[in-house]
């Protein structure tokens, strides 16, 4: 069993799925008997993640409806404000009286249960989940240099510019992230200055900043099924080309 939290960002408000994002949060989309968000759970339950929190915003009622037929320890945590504040706050708010290491978790992604895999068991290391290219559009990429430990990266900063940094990317965030407490101590200092300064500053703007003081190791699977789904266009490819291939890779595990 792995001892961490799961929070998974949920509040953000789905402006680019148009009139679908309008009528239901994206992480209760689905493209089969589960929404985006159930099938998150059950990954996590599958891999020993027991505790988890849900942090709502936009159409806050409607996780408040589906979760009744979750079972478990599910907890939801409201940002009541996700529209003035980014996803660094919301992750701030999953974090509220949490010490403890975490997964953190982005609620429009599907992808196959062994992207978990890669997360270290031992809860004192952390671990940011990427994948290779994957031409989905919107991909935000992450630099990483040389760890403590050889054979591994640890993160350097991430972008949705590709030319950020003179060198080569190493690869591509995928939106799943396991905190050690010591990152989740650096990420809770950090966020509030980040915050203040940009009051929609991202979570991975708090990620970079502990990365800064304390190794979050990037591994990267290079053929992972795996795809987040920001607008209509990313919604049709996601069920048309990468789910199918997260169904077959989930009856083989």
């Amino acid at each position: 069993m792995l001892d961490f939290t799961a929070i998974i960002l949920a509040a953000g408000r789905g402006v680019r799925m148009g009139q679908r994002g309008e009528f239901s949060p994206k992480g209760l989309l689905r493209f089969g008997e589960r929404s985006f968000v159930e099938e998150s759970i059950a990954n996590l339950r599958q891999r020993g993640v027991s505790r988890i929190r849900v942090v709502t915003g936009h159409l806050a009622e409607k996780y408040g409806e589906a979760a009744q037929g979750w079972a478990g320890n599910v907890r939801l945590c409201h940002n009541p404000d996700y529209v003035e504040r980014g996803s660094l706050h919301s992750l701030m708010v999953g974090l509220d009286g949490l010490d403890g290491p975490c997964v953190v978790l982005e609620s429009d992604l599907v992808y196959e249960p062994r992207a978990l895999d890669v997360i270290d068991r031992d809860a004192d290391r952390s671990t940011l989940v990427l994948s290779g290219p994957t031409g989905a559009g919107d991909e935000v990429y992450v630099w990483a240099d040389p760890a403590s430990r050889d054979g591994e990266f640890r993160l350097r900063d991430m972008s949705k510019q590709a030319d950020r940094w003179p060198d080569r990317h190493y690869g591509e965030l995928v939106g799943i992230t396991a905190l050690s407490a010591e990152a989740v101590s650096l990420v809770k200092q950090a966020a509030p200055s980040l915050i203040g300064e940009r009051a929609l500053a991202d979570y991975e703007d708090g990620l970079v900043a502990a990365a800064r003081r304390t190794e979050i190791t990037c591994k990267r699977i290079d053929d992972l099924a795996w795809a987040e789904v920001d607008d209509e266009r990313m919604f049709a490819r996601a069920a048309e080309k990468v789910y199918p291939a997260i169904v077959a890779a989930r009856k083989a595990d």
